[in-house]
């Protein structure tokens, strides 16, 4: 009987053991557990429902535990659900008598889902501020992956849980109403750390790629770091504006290699920002209407393009740039290099400008620099929030070099200060300047030098009324004192010892003092005063040759004094040009008048030593590019001459008038008795001979018709009468 049950017992024991053996190495299929394991699912979460087919038990006998598994269940919550392809579980045995929660860990492997599903199954569980801007924010896209997760006593998930898996196609919704679109990465997330490996995406028609950016918490941050990239597109200018305050570009393409790292709170608040990037700037179109740059840069055609320009850039509290490239101004190309450092709001900056294709016109000082000449610009400075100060600008060719020393400058490009400015060059007439104007005290600068050429200045002064001013300078009153030793004022003419001085208030021109002296020891003196918004401008010259050459349609001047005086206010001029003493010869327009007059006596004179003038008296009004002559009178022993008419800048010249020859014999025989009342009248201007003329075209082509015979107006009679008078 004994030996019988010890048989069983060790049967029991056997088939115990065998179904131990059976149960922790092949397991069996079974649903009695579904709706336990199910029912303390919904005791936790109670929004959600688990669908099992049967599961697959094995046994871990040691920790009286069951390890339980299920293919292709469903999660189902809120009329959605979350397809898996398996579940697998370790089920704690005593648990299930205790009535206790016995799931220790849940190991899941999905099917493809809808990712807005997956993060509102997540808020079921733990809702954060994140998550709802994230589920916001999704409008589609799919997601697979693998998660472990483990639960404590009471059935919540620990945070030691591990996500990976691939996320595809996904499209979100921003802020900014702009969208992510075909978003594709891999990731892992484990104890609150993320990493995204092979990351691409669709933003504004811009692909972006990334390797990998990973996420880690550290205390109250999370360190984010990784790179980005793109290929060589069009940058959308909603991400332009997002990198440049002010953006004038109207077309970017660029690729770009980007390494970053930063921190970020829980209320996306972003520190210790890191960026290293390399990026080509294949093309770039920088817009501006600024009139004025096309200036100084006649190529400029409303634009610069900026080509195949490789950039370093790093940024860490600084931001550091580094560029070389092609720099296009209309069809123009030239080379350019350039260091930043930007700062705590201040920009200091070093570029160097090969301008050997472009052109550069500065007409202040007459000089040009032409195309296909070799030449360098070089700018150094800092610019913060208040104010620009340029250390150093410098453009150097073959044969010219100009700097300018510690400039400091307004937002609205006003100099305020300045040290020094250097001029050494040879201008449009190929005249050697050399001057330099230095920063004495203050407001206070002296301009002085050996050879400068004053023939531009002059001109646009006495003869230039264009409404647009150059404004250089803040509304302070500078004073410069002038100390030249030799200044040319036309391609012949040239003065010595130039002294005086100037004041320039408010961008504009005060009490002007000039003097001076010619080669030949004549003379002259220019004063220019402002009150009261009227400028008056009075120049006299012992030598009036190199004055009177400046306007065009007077020819073949010798001799004479000039006496000129203007009076400017509310942009309209008023001026008065007197002559005395001159000669005419070589006067095309004069000698086909007397020509066609029949008086070749006096035209052959002017081909000879010329016509002498008693006195040249010009009345005349300027507006912007017309000079509008309101009369010119010239008396002299040979002619007289009265016209009026206007010039309209360098295209047109139109003149009308009356010329008389022998006025001196007219006179003389009209005032013998009876034999001058037959010759010459009993009134005054009966029977006097002159002659009218028009002269009318550009002054290269000027177009001249005579009536040969006319009784003179009292007009030109009253003005002759009142120049013999002060003659005798």
């Amino acid at each position: 009987m004994l030996k019988k049950i010890t048989y069983i017992i060790f049967f029991i024991l056997a088939l115990i053991l065998l179904s131990i053996f059976f149960l922790s190495y092949f397991g069996f299929k079974t649903d009695r557990f579904n709706r336990n394991i199910s029912d303390q699912l919904k005791k936790n979460y109670p929004k959600i429902n688990v669908d099992f087919t049967d599961i697959k038990l094995l046994l871990n006998p040691f920790d009286l535990s069951l390890s339980l598994e299920t293919k292709n269940p469903k999660i189902f919550f809120e009329k959605k659900e979350v397809k898996l392809k398996k579940i697998s579980t370790t089920y704690n045995i005593l648990s299930f008598f205790r009535d206790e929660f016995g799931i220790n860990n849940l190991n899941l492997v999905s099917e493809k889902n809808e990712v807005k599903n997956l993060i509102k199954l997540i808020r079921l569980n733990k809702d954060t501020p994140q998550l709802y801007l994230i589920d916001n924010a999704i409008n589609k896209g799919k997601i697979s992956f693998e998660a472990k997760v483990n639960f404590d006593e009471k059935g919540k998930i620990e945070d030691d849980f591990k996500v990976s898996g691939k996320i595809t196609d996904l499209y979100m919704n921003l802020l900014n109403k702009n969208k992510i679109k075909d978003l594709n990465f891999k990731f892992n997330f484990f104890n609150k750390n993320v990493d995204l490996k092979n990351l691409s995406l669709n933003y504004l028609n811009l692909k972006i790629l990334s390797e990998n950016i990973s996420l880690k918490k550290k205390n109250k941050f999370y360190l984010i770091k990784g790179n980005i990239e793109n290929s060589s597109e069009v940058i959308p200018n909603e991400i332009t504006s997002l990198i440049l305050k002010n953006n004038y570009f109207d077309k970017i393409i660029l690729s770009s290699k980007n390494d970053f790292s930063f921190k970020i709170s829980k209320k996306f608040k972003i520190s210790d920002l890191s960026i290293k990037s390399k990026i080509n700037i294949e093309e770039a179109i920088f817009a501006s209407e600024n009139k004025s740059i096309k200036k100084y840069v006649p190529d400029f055609e409303n634009e610069f393009k900026f080509l195949n320009h490789n950039l370093d850039i790093e940024y860490k509290k600084k931001l550091l740039v580094k560029g070389r490239g092609i720099i296009g101004i209309g069809n123009k190309e030239d080379k350019i290099e350039y260091n930043l450092n930007y700062i705590n709001d201040k920009l200091e900056y070093v570029a160097v400008l090969f301008l050997n294709q472009t052109s550069i016109k500065l007409d202040l000082i007459n000089f040009s620099k032409k195309e296909n000449i070799k030449s360098k610009l070089r700018v150094k400075g800092k610019n913060s929030n208040k104010k620009i100060k340029i250390e150093k600008i410098s453009l150097s060719t073959d044969n010219s070099n100009i700097s300018l020393d510690n400039f400091e400058i307004t937002k609205n490009y006003r100099i305020t200060n300045f040290e020094k400015i250097k001029l050494d060059y040879f201008d449009v007439e190929n005249k050697k300047n050399d001057l330099i104007i230095k920063n004495n005290n203050k407001n206070h600068y002296l301009i002085s030098g050996n050879n400068f050429n004053l023939s531009k200045i002059i001109e646009d002064t006495l003869f230039n009324e264009s409404d647009e001013s150059i404004k250089l300078f803040d509304k302070k009153n500078r004073i410069f004192k002038v100390d030249f030793n030799e200044n040319y004022i036309d391609k012949e003419h040239y003065l010595i010892n130039l002294r005086g001085q100037f004041q320039i208030k408010n961008n504009d021109l005060y009490d002007l003092s000039l003097n001076s002296k010619f080669a030949n020891n004549k003379k002259i003196s220019l004063s220019i005063k402002t009150v009261n918004n009227n400028k008056v401008t009075t120049l006299y010259s012992d030598f009036a040759k190199p004055i009177v050459k400046k306007y065009k349609f007077i020819k073949g001047f010798e001799e004479g004094k000039i006496d000129f005086s203007s009076n400017k206010k509310n942009k309209i001029t008023n001026s008065k040009l007197k002559i005395y003493d001159f000669k005419l010869k070589e006067l095309p327009a004069l000698t086909k008048i007397l020509t066609l007059a029949s008086l070749q006596g006096i035209a052959d004179i002017l081909s000879g030593e010329g016509v002498r003038f008693d006195e040249f008296e010009m009345s005349f009004k300027n507006k912007k590019d017309l000079m509008d002559i309101e009369e010119i009178y010239a008396i002299g022993p040979a002619i007289s001459i009265l016209m009026d008419g206007y010039i309209q800048g360098d295209n047109l010249i139109s003149l009308r008038g009356t010329l008389v020859p022998a006025t001196t014999i007219n006179k003389f025989v009209g005032s013998i008795p009876i034999l001058g009342d037959i010759l010459v009248g009993k009134k005054t201007g009966e029977g006097v001979f002159g002659v009218s003329f028009k002269i009318k075209g550009s002054p290269k082509n000027l177009k001249t018709t005579v009536n040969p015979i006319k009784t003179l107006t009292p007009r030109f009679i009253t003005r002759t009468l009142e120049k013999i008078k002060k003659i005798d």
